[in-house]
């Protein structure tokens, strides 16, 4: 300073690289005044700098505290005449932190006071002993290359290159902060070499395009389950330093898109401000919330959830862990299914049947209970109820036509010695025809059916072919399950009867059925044996990787022996 002043150079332009005040310090110093100009940082306008070929906002810089090279500095104290500058304009960017001749971290000098004593650089190195360098590989130094290339050669072509530098470079280290040390971290106490790992890392990320940062914040949500810390905490860090830029809109183009993502992943209520603007509506939900905007109950939700797929059991069996935040569609979706949910009570008047009758039916697995219906709770979805009455009703004919031999259900199961759920099952398993007065009326007891045509399907030697509700029972599980393991191959049919009057019925062969239970085993039965609750037993094994054989998401599940032992 006191040098400039001598000479007559205006020390406060030369700071700010005026074109006239580097040439004359240029030609004083003997150095080509192009390339002096060209490294150092002049002011543009407020707040705004150009270096090399890049326009760089104020806050790229570090105009307060010096930094400098140890090994620049020692090179140049033992042979001056050959020593490179001891501070480049280069060294001024907050974002570079290691001398690209050497490879080794800056070192920050002591400040002498204030304002423009911060830029005289020869009474900052009175005195000054250079530590020790600290070595830094290249691999960890691609951002500062990225920055180098930037300001030395010109704008590259790519979506991170379009940015502004100062947007580029500050979304990269507080992203890769993120990443790196985690969302609790504070920045005030991040070292040099931690920023610059950071910022290698989000540039990674950000090189390969905004959907890339999206990737990573989802990567990161999904570290733990889903609905253990909200989006303040999972991204604390990067959020934070976001949120404090509102005031620049170089900055939208990654808020916005960040805001998008919030809104769309995390409960975020209506009118809750993110990033500085407040969301227009609740796009995903808690279970909680999603109770409160549907009126039906969090247990039925959360069944509702588990079934799709996106939330499993706590441990401890209170609520759920959430894969994913339902969203709205899928709320409205799940309440639809809620609605058409029936008791019962109800189920059994719509049938025109005892609630003993309808356990029986749905034990043969002919009705099953609705999906979100818990432990100890019969509710059925009222479309399968009705769906199954009209299928009785499709194969009723007019009282005209009944034959003498025809009886209710219950009747018939008695005289055939089997039980009401086998007769139906065989009523519908062979179309056999039914008979009321009224049949578009008809409920299920107004219905009869043939005895002379149950008998001619089920006449089978118990030796060696099982009806669907014997093999049924040696498995211990229902028809439906029994159907989807004859439909899959796991165990067979077969047609023991020669006359044409019987081939229309298909029985499941005694020793296949015997086989299968050697080497497989139901959740239920294996879940009994263990002494274990079936879901978590399931979960468990699922977490092993073992699968349950593919025969239909409504059937009991069953394991091969040799998985599970």
């Amino acid at each position: 300073m006191t040098f400039c002043s001598d000479v007559g150079i205006d020390y406060g332009q030369l700071m700010n690289g005026a074109p006239a005040e580097i040439e004359r310090l240029a030609t004083l110093g003997g150095a080509d005044h192009r390339i002096l100009q060209f490294w150092s940082p002049r002011l543009v306008r407020d707040g705004w700098f150009e270096l090399g070929h890049a326009r760089l906002k104020f806050t790229c810089l570090q105009r307060t505290n010096a930094r400098v090279c140890p090994v620049c500095i020692f090179e140049a104290r033992q042979q001056r005449e050959r020593a490179s500058g001891v501070h480049l304009g280069l060294w001024q960017l907050e974002s570079i932190r290691t001398c690209h001749l050497h490879g080794c971290l800056l070192e920050p000098l002591t400040p002498l006071g204030h304002g423009r004593d911060a830029f005289d650089i020869v009474r900052l190195l009175q005195g000054y002993s250079p530590p020790q360098p600290t070595c830094v590989d290249e691999e960890e130094r691609q951002l500062e290359t990225w920055l180098a290339g930037r300001i030395g050669t010109g704008r590259g072509s790519g979506w991170f290159d379009e940015l502004p530098i100062h947007v580029a470079a500050q979304t990269a280290e507080n992203l890769g902060a993120l990443m790196t040390l985690g969302a609790d971290a504070k920045r005030s106490e991040i070292s040099a070499h931690d920023w610059l790992r950071a910022g290698n890392a989000g540039y990674a990320v950000m090189r390969n395009g905004l959907d890339a940062i999206l990737a990573t914040l989802r990567e990161i949500q999904s570290l733990t389950p889903i609905d253990a810390r909200l989006h303040r905490h999972r991204f604390g860090l990067f959020y934070n330093w976001l949120r404090d830029r509102d005031e620049d809109s170089a900055f939208d183009i990654i808020r916005d898109s960040v805001r998008k993502y919030i809104w769309s992943n995390f409960p975020v209520t209506e009118g809750s401000i993110i990033l500085g603007v407040p969301a227009p509506e609740q796009r995903v939900h808690t279970p909680a919330t999603a109770a409160t905007i549907s009126g039906v109950s969090r247990w039925k939700i959360e069944k509702h959830l588990i079934r799709r797929g996106i939330a499993w059991p706590r441990d401890n069996g209170q609520g759920v862990h959430l894969h994913a935040y339902p969203s709205a569609e899928t709320i409205s979706q799940i309440t639809a299914q809620v609605d058409s949910m029936v008791s019962a009570t109800r189920a059994g008047k719509i049938l025109g049947v005892t609630l003993a009758t309808l356990r029986l039916l749905r034990a043969q697995g002919l009705i099953s209970h609705a999906p979100a219906c818990p432990k100890g709770a019969s509710y059925f979805d009222e479309s399968e109820v009705t769906g199954f009455l009209k299928k009785l009703k499709n194969l009723t004919k007019p009282r005209a036509k009944t034959p003498e031999d025809a009886v209710p259900f219950r009747e018939a199961a008695l005289q055939c010695q089997t039980s009401l759920a086998e007769i139906v099952a065989c009523v519908l398993d062979n179309h056999l025809p039914l008979f009321a007065s009224a049949p578009t009326e008809a409920r299920f007891g107004d219905l009869s059916v043939s005895i002379r045509a149950i008998r001619q399907t089920t006449t089978i030697p118990a030796d060696k072919a099982l009806s669907l509700g014997e093999a049924g029972l040696r498995l211990k599980t229902d028809t439906r399950t029994i159907r989807a393991l004859l439909e899959h191959g796991h165990i067979d049919h077969i047609l023991p009867f020669s006359d044409a009057k019987h081939r229309r019925w298909r029985v499941v062969c005694a020793k296949s059925v015997d086989d299968f239970r050697k080497n497989h085993v139901s959740l239920t039965e294996l879940a009994g044996s263990r002494n274990r609750d079936a879901a978590n037993l399931s979960k468990e094994l699922y977490r092993y990787g073992v699968r349950p054989l593919r025969i239909g998401d409504k059937c009991q599940r069953f394991f091969r022996w040799c998985d599970v032992i």
